[in-house]
């Protein structure tokens, strides 16, 4: 009882305006919007009584404050907005921490805090704070503040009073409880009744508040998923109006979310596009199934992306059909994921030509749309003659330009059932057609090839300049469209290699025969790698003569011993041994019998052939130190050849390595000058000590005036640059004289000495000396 009239007879009005002008302002800012300017009128701020402070949580400065703060703390506003709230809360953090925790504990809203005046007083205070958004976006929080502390005293003198009025009461209650017990229980019963409707309807607000909040809770959960998710979602109802959408299809439409609610196709999009939206929607409507397929769309930015649509219905709790619900999935980077896949594994990456897949594919289809019979089929494989000089040359850039440029002129000359494809290098396959029995058809499908070949040594123009390339081409023939790709490439490529071993820069056909010989080089391959174990190499010697007719050195030659084949000559197994790379091995045993040789006859010069292949060995260099080291022959009496396009291919490197082995006293020789580039220029640049005349320019001497004139003007180079000349192929005495008449002094040839075995040489030399 007395509880219940201390409470009825305390004077709340004080307290309960504060609390509802705090409820008010709370409301007012969190219906404002997140903008401090917008939150916080100037006039507001500074005229209402309260004391307000802008503080920043982050640092505790405090951003703006109102004069009632100035006058409560007793501060300029100017002061105040240069402190920290740390300089007027006299608590310590480890205490403020604390008292966060008692609020939040019993659910307090506001917190109770000393504030330090400038005066150095004490003020115990409450402060209620809402977060509050600057124009910059900086979070930060509005607090009110409220000087509680002559609450205490005044709660003293209610308490007292309240005391006497209670012993008053309690006397007068007394005196009347006996003739008012009745009224007395009516009044009970009527305030518990009270009580309880208060209770229950405070207990329904409080439920209706929670269960609001949950729903909240719940509903930013879904909204905050929904906008996490890239794909696009939405919401109709059965007449196509929009409920919902979330972030990812407001940005596909270009509105904000809340002005799709409400909206319909019509009004958002293009009216061919929303017919057709309209269209899917009636169909998930009418089948109340899913509807799923890839469509391009266009974008309101003028993008087009590849979409995944999938519609279906939207069900409700109570398992009603109340709609449809969209979602879209971008598939556009990952189709052109697939796309480049599929060029990658079809299409030739420079040219962007078919490779050997897609070219397989597209032959099975023309077999299938060709009669047979009645249709030629050829498959032609070409190849560009010494590309690689051109890439050595001029850079693999200037190179991958002359590919594109060649596809792009063959690409030309295709009629509409012809297919092109590159299948790495320098090689291009062709599949061409022509109708007709094979008879007819024959002669012009070999016409195109002659004048497809015809038009590739046309010059190419890359960057103004002017480029020719010659090329050899194999061709195929099918007409019953009955054998595989792989078997007409195969023979294609058997042509092609009898088009190079013609000299290059023609066509062939194939015929069965090349098989044959194909088989019989692959055989000879095979023998050639057991020679060198089964010692059937033999080195041959020729002598090298000076004006007097004396032996002054030999050339180093390989012969290979057949066991049933014979003496083979080195034209037949030196080219297959260049290309096979056995060059290496071949190449390394002359050198180790002829350093042997140098050893045993320190008086004569030995000159060893260097091929392409074994000059370019990134190892030559050492492989010819560690061989002289081994031998220990006097590298001085050792002369290495070399080929003029050999040296020009990669000029510098070339440059390096003979200076590297000149520094140990090795001579070097161009062999067959005069039949490749022969530059003065590099003549001038190059290590060379010596020039050797090739037998084509000797072969017509005397009588020859050209080759008289030619091989005049290279011994007067040969002077100039101070370079010995040998001069190749000196068969008869008449030669001999015109060489020795325009100063040549050093010769070779059958009218000294055909190429000998080494042994037979040597004791043929030793006898001429004794």
């Amino acid at each position: 009882m007395r509880l219940f009239q201390r409470w009825s007879r305390r004077p709340l009005a004080p307290w309960l305006l504060i609390a509802a002008c705090l409820f008010s302002l709370g409301l007012w800012v969190q219906a404002a919007s997140f903008s401090f300017a917008s939150q916080l009128p100037e006039r507001f701020f500074e005229e209402y009584g309260a004391v307000m402070l802008v503080i920043d949580p982050a640092s505790g400065e405090i951003r703006a404050a109102n004069r009632a703060a100035a006058r409560f703390y007793g501060y300029s506003v100017e002061q105040l907005q240069q402190m920290r709230i740390q300089q007027i809360n006299a608590l310590d953090p480890a205490d403020v921490d604390i008292e966060r925790e008692l609020a939040r504990t019993e659910n307090r809203n506001y917190f109770i805090f000393p504030h330090r005046l400038s005066s150095g007083e004490i003020r115990t205070v409450e402060v209620y704070s809402w977060p509050l958004l600057s124009d910059d976006g900086e979070q930060l929080l509005f607090s009110v503040i409220i000087d509680i502390s002559g609450r205490q005293l005044v709660d003293a003198q209610l308490l007292d009073y309240t005391s006497r009025l209670e012993t008053l009461a309690e006397q007068r209650y007394q005196h009347l409880l006996s003739s008012k017990q009745q009224h007395l229980q009516l009044m009970w019963l009527a305030f518990a009744i009270q009580l309880l409707v208060i209770a229950l309807l405070v207990w329904n607000i409080s439920q209706r508040r929670r269960a609001q909040k949950k729903l909240q809770e719940k509903t930013a959960i879904l909204e905050g998923l929904l906008n996490s998710i890239p794909d696009l979602i939405f919401f109709k109802n059965k007449a196509g109006v929009y409920l919902g959408a979330n972030a990812r299809f407001a940005e596909f439409v270009g509105k904000p979310a809340k002005d799709i609610v409400g909206s319909t196709d019509f009004e958002l999009f293009d009216a061919q596009q929303a017919k057709a939206f309209h269209l899917s929607d009636l169909q998930v409507l009418a089948n109340q199934r899913p509807l799923r397929h890839e469509e391009w769309t266009r974008f309101p930015n003028g993008q087009r992306k590849l979409l995944d649509k999938i519609k279906a219905p939207l069900i409700s709790q109570g398992e009603d059909f109340v709609g449809v619900l969209g979602i879209s999935r971008d598939l556009t980077e990952r189709h052109a994921h697939e796309e480049r896949i599929r060029q990658l594994a079809y299409y030739d990456p420079l040219t962007h030509l078919p490779n050997r897949f897609l070219l397989h594919e597209q032959f099975i289809q023309l077999c299938q749309q060709l009669p047979p019979q009645q249709s030629l089929l050829g498959l032609a494989i070409i190849d560009l003659d010494h590309f690689k000089n051109i890439n050595d040359a001029l850079g693999h850039t200037h190179g991958d330009r002359l590919l594109i440029a060649v596809a792009e002129r063959l690409q030309a000359q295709l009629q509409s059932r012809d297919r092109l494809a590159r299948f790495g290098g320098d090689e291009y396959v062709l599949l061409l057609t022509e109708d007709g029995p094979e008879e007819t058809a024959r002669p012009q499908l070999e016409q195109r090839i002659e004048h497809l070949h015809r038009e590739l040594e046309r010059p190419f123009i890359i960057d103004q300049a002017e480029y020719l390339i010659g090329n050899s081409l194999g061709l195929t023939l099918c007409s019953a469209f009955d054998r595989g790709l792989n078997e007409l490439i195969k023979e294609a490529d058997i042509a092609l290699y009898a088009a190079k071993e013609a000299g290059r820069g023609l066509w062939k056909r194939f015929h069965p025969s090349m098989q044959h010989q194909v088989e019989d080089r692959f055989l000879l391959e095979g023998e050639l790698r057991k020679a060198l174990e089964l010692d059937q190499l033999r080195l041959y010697l020729q002598p090298k003569n000076n004006a007097q007719g004396q032996i002054y050195g030999c050339e180093s030659l390989l012969r290979w011993a057949h066991p049933e084949k014979g003496l083979i000559p080195p034209d037949v197994f030196i080219p297959l041994a260049e290309e096979t790379g056995l060059i290496l091995q071949l190449g390394d045993w002359v050198l180790q019998q002829t350093l042997a040789l140098a050893v045993r006859y320190p008086e004569l010069e030995f000159a060893v052939n260097i091929s392409p292949r074994e000059f370019r060995n990134p190892d030559f260099v050492a492989r010819i130190q560690s061989r002289l080291a081994a031998s220990q022959a006097n590298p001085e009496r050792l002369t290495l050849e070399v080929t003029e396009g050999l040296l020009i291919t990669d000029f510098q490197q070339s440059s390096e390595r003979m200076l590297e082995l000149q520094k140990l006293g090795i001579r070097f020789s161009i062999d067959d000058f005069g039949t490749g580039y022969s530059s003065l220029s590099y003549l001038k640049k190059l290590p060379i000590n010596e020039l050797k005349i090739d037998r084509s320019f000797v072969r017509g001497l005397p009588q020859d005036s050209s080759d008289a004139l030619l091989v005049e003007t290279m011994m007067a180079v040969a002077q100039h640059l101070e370079l010995q000349v040998v001069a190749e192929g000196v068969e008869t005495p008449e030669q001999r004289e015109f060489l020795l008449s325009v100063g040549c002094t050093h010769h070779q040839g059958y009218l000294y000495g055909q190429p000998q075995p080494a042994q037979v040489f040597l004791d043929r030399y030793q006898t001429d000396q004794q």
